[in-house]
């Protein structure tokens, strides 16, 4: 906060300090609120002090069925588990070619088995089997035949576009307003704290609903509700401040150099200097973009096209086969973690990595995921998020149980480095559990924070669990790239 600004913008809440996580608001004659913790995969909640549960990155269920860890993380293998596509349906190479026959495979979990030489082949490369341009897209060249028309040949897209109707699907996984407490309908604030995740006595912002445990000694307005540039506040009736479209706060026009341009091809953005500017146009340029590795892998950034990412020239199919991966994705994810569900709104946290909500705490647009392939399989999945060139946070990663502790995850976070790096930014950020921090540490070089990036974080949105610690770790050749 800038100096020069005295009013007073936080006003400590009535709260009840003999129990932590009890927060009462208005008439003391209220029902008092009672934390409730993470939702285990089996049902029931937990206490912290009975049942602390790993939240991140090692508690997997071992209960879980054997076939539903061992689903291959292909696009092929979603489409046979979604019940679009039964497994040995007969398939069809329907694209131009080269060749005087068609070619005729049948689908199973992991590629397509051909008939012509019983070889199993991806979908790209039963496409140049079949003397295909490795230049058209697949999806559309190859077809099921026989289920939605029973003489005709449907292409893959189409059953794509299916099975991304259904409503546990990413492409779904957009705008949730949450606006009230899970059991408070008049009570529009957070009841823990936007830094550390936990409840007991707090401090509101007077604009919007985070609250804090402890605040700088001279009053101000949280991060997003004040000015990035000025530290002044922002009212909502004030038209003249806009949002950065890379690190989401508000700032003034008058106090920025960066002015808002208009591509008739793109969405309007604006950014708050021109850091943010660049680390976007760097973002946007990688979505999408498979990047060939050593030993077969390929690494690429998904995002959803919309009005922050893309432009209105992006094909539909590179967006179809973008929204696919990021299902398959999120399977992934979802059978490496147990059900992480906030506290206070109940929402699954990781199936709603993507959204925006009221709750700053819980605002989660801004999301990347980063996949790690080997032909045209998910081998590992991270969730990622660029906060200007100051620091990125990665709070899931994600390696498929049949490449586990074979260093795909060291591989997948040397990538994201890389780009970390090249976009200027300085420090990566996780959380972990308590139990993992010498695997971080010791295989990975992360550390505990720092007392500079512990200032930092308390200016910026950052996703964070009950009962885990946050590590750090400064990008190689981050002060180069400053320099250069």
């Amino acid at each position: 906060m800038q100096k020069g600004y005295r009013t007073r913008a936080l006003r400590p809440m009535n709260t009840n300090p003999s129990k932590k996580g009890d927060i009462r608001r208005g008439s003391p004659n209220r029902k008092p609120k009672v934390d409730v913790h993470f939702e285990r995969r089996n049902g029931g909640t937990s206490s912290p002090k009975s049942q602390k549960i790993s939240t991140l990155r090692t508690t997997r269920l071992e209960t879980r069925d054997t076939n539903e860890r061992q689903q291959s993380g292909t696009i092929l293998s979603w489409l046979i588990d979604s019940q679009n596509i039964p497994e040995s349906a007969t398939i069809y190479y329907i694209g131009p070619t080269s060749l005087t026959s068609i070619k005729k495979g049948t689908l199973e979990q992991n590629g397509i088995l051909c008939a012509c030489c019983k070889n199993i082949f991806t979908i790209r490369d039963f496409q140049m089997h079949s003397g295909g341009n490795v230049c058209d897209n697949p999806y559309d060249a190859i077809g099921v035949y026989g289920i939605l028309d029973n003489n005709c040949v449907t292409p893959l897209s189409q059953y794509m576009q299916l099975a991304l109707l259904n409503q546990n699907e990413p492409k779904h996984h957009t705008v949730k307003h949450i606006t009230k407490g899970f059991d408070d309908d008049d009570d529009v604030y957070d009841d823990v704290c936007i830094l550390c995740a936990d409840g007991g006595n707090l401090i509101c912002c007077e604009q919007c609903s985070s609250t804090f445990h402890v605040v700088p000694d001279e009053p101000y307005y949280c991060a997003y509700c004040a000015c990035s540039l000025c530290g002044m506040p922002i009212t909502k009736r004030d038209s003249s401040c806009l949002t950065c479209s890379l690190c989401g706060k508000q700032y003034h026009v008058k106090c920025s150099n960066e002015s808002l341009k208009i591509d008739i091809n793109h969405f309007p953005r604006a950014f708050c200097d021109k850091r943010c500017r660049k680390v976007h146009e760097k973002l946007e340029n990688k979505i999408g973009v498979k990047r060939e590795l050593e030993g077969g892998l390929s690494w690429t950034l998904l995002h959803r096209f919309d009005q922050e990412y893309g432009s209105y020239e992006v094909q539909a199919s590179k967006k179809l086969e973008c929204y696919s991966k990021l299902a398959v994705a999120f399977r992934i994810l979802t059978a490496c973690f147990e059900l992480i569900k906030d506290r206070h709104t109940r929402i699954d946290m990781i199936r709603n990595v993507g959204m925006w909500s009221h709750y700053q705490r819980i605002n989660f647009r801004g999301f990347f995921t980063g996949i790690l392939e080997k032909g045209d399989e998910i081998i590992a999945v991270a969730s990622i998020r660029v906060h200007g060139t100051n620091l990125a946070e990665i709070p899931f990663i994600a390696t498929a149980e049949p490449h586990r502790n074979k260093g795909m995850c060291g591989k997948l976070l040397h990538e994201i480095e890389s780009d970390l790096q090249d976009f200027g930014v300085g420090t990566i950020v996780i959380p972990s559990s308590s139990e993992t921090v010498p695997v971080w540490k010791e295989k990975y070089g992360f550390n505990l924070l720092k007392e500079d990036i512990k200032q930092e974080i308390m200016k910026l949105n950052t996703l964070m669990f009950h009962d885990c610690l946050r590590m750090q770790k400064t990008i190689s050749g981050y002060l180069n790239t400053l320099l250069s």
